[in-house]
C-alpha cells in the first residue's frame, strides 16, 4: 500500500512520516536533518547515504533472543528526528546527509551481506525511519534473498508508515527514553508515541527487544525503570530487555555510572520481565 508521505498545505508541504509534521517551503529541511522540501514533494535529501557499514554480531545490536550467532551486515544514514542530549552518534545522527557521502543501492548491500556470510542486514546508528524509501527497498530485497531485515530504531515515526514498516521487518530492538516529562527531556521533542508503536509492532508479530539507556537528569531512575517494567510486562513479560551503560556525547558529557546504577536498573527490571541484560 502506498502510503502519503507529504501533504499540500498553504506556502508549502507538510511531512506526514513523524511527528513532527514539519511544515516546509520550498528546499527547506525538515528537525530531521534528512528530509526536505524538493520543490515538488518531500523526499530524502540524498537517499541511500551511507555514513557506516560493518559486519557484526548479531548480538551487538544488541539481540540476545533472535538469530543467535549468526552475522548481521549493519548500515547506517544520517539524521534523526529525535536529539537526545547524550547521543553517541550525533556526528552522523544530528547532521544532513553529505552531498558526496556513497551512495550504496540496496541490491548491492543483500550482495556484500551473502558474501560475508550474514543470515541479515540491520539499519542502524542513525535513525533509519528517515530513509524510509529506501528502507522498504532494501527490506524487500532482503526477504528475495532469504535474508531477515532488522531495525535499531526510536520508533518516533507516524502510525500509517509505521504499520508498513512493521509488515516487512523480522526484528527490531527499539530504544526507550523514558516516558512523559523524562522522555521529552531527554528527546528534546514534545510528542510521544513509543508506548503505542512498541505495542504495534508485537502485534504485527515483530521480534522485538528493548534497549534502555541509562541517563540521569533531574527525575528518580528507579521510578523511570519501574515504569518501564510495568508497561513491557502488560505486552507480554518475555520481551527481552537490555540495561545499557552508555557512553554520553553530545551535550552531556559528564555523566557517570556505577555498577551499582546497573545492577540496581536490572534488580528492578527482573521483577517484571524474565529476560533481562546488561549491556557495558
Amino acid at each position: 500500500m502506498d502510503i502519503p508521505l507529504f501533504e499540500k498545505i498553504d506556502g508549502g508541504l507538510q511531512c506526514l512520516l513523524c511527528p513532527h509534521f514539519c511544515s516546509l517551503s520550498n528546499g527547506q529541511v525538515g528537525k530531521c536533518s534528512a528530509r526536505f522540501n524538493n520543490g515538488s514533494a518531500i523526499v530524502h535529501m540524498n537517499l541511500g547515504a551511507i555514513s557506516s557499514l560493518a559486519v557484526e554480531p548479531i548480538e551487538k545490536k544488541p539481540f540476545k533472543h533472535f538469530l543467535e550467532g549468526t552475522k548481521t551486515l549493519t548500515v547506517g544514514g544520517y539524521g534523526c528526528n529525535l536529539d537526545c542530549v547524550y547521543c553517541e552518534n550525533h556526528k552522523i545522527s544530528q547532521v544532513s546527509p553529505p552531498q558526496k557521502s556513497k551512495v550504496i543501492d540496496p541490491v548491492d548491500l543483500v550482495a556484500i551481506a551473502v558474501e560475508k556470510h550474514c543470515q541479515s542486514i540491520t539499519m542502524s546508528y542513525n535513525e533509519p525511519i528517515l530513509s524510509y524509501e529506501y528502507l522498504l527497498d532494501l527490506a524487500e530485497n532482503c526477504f528475495t534473498h532469504e535474508l531477515d531485515f532488522i531495525l535499531k530504531t526510536n520508533a518516533f515515526v507516524n502510525k500509517d508508515p509505521w504499520e508498513e514498516i512493521c509488515l516487512r521487518t523480522f526484528a527490531m530492538n527499539i530504544d526507550w527514553k523514558g516516558d512523559g516529562r523524562s522522555f521529552k527531556d531527554v528527546t528534546r521533542v514534545d510528542d510521544y508515541v513509543l508506548k503505542d508503536r512498541i505495542k504495534t509492532a508485537f502485534d504485527h508479530g515483530v521480534h522485538i527487544e528493548i534497549s534502555l539507556p541509562l541517563y540521569y537528569l533531574d527525575y528518580d531512575l528507579e521510578e523511570q525503570i519501574n515504569i518501564a517494567g510495568e508497561f513491557l510486562s502488560s505486552i507480554d513479560e518475555s520481551i527481552p530487555c537490555h540495561v545499557l551503560r552508555i557512553s554520553p556525547s553530545h551535550d552531556c558529557e559528564d555523566f557517570i555510572y556505577t555498577q551499582k546504577d546497573l545492577d540496581i536498573s536490572q534488580k528492578i527490571l527482573s521483577k517484571y520481565m524474565k529476560n533481562v541484560y546488561t549491556v557495558i
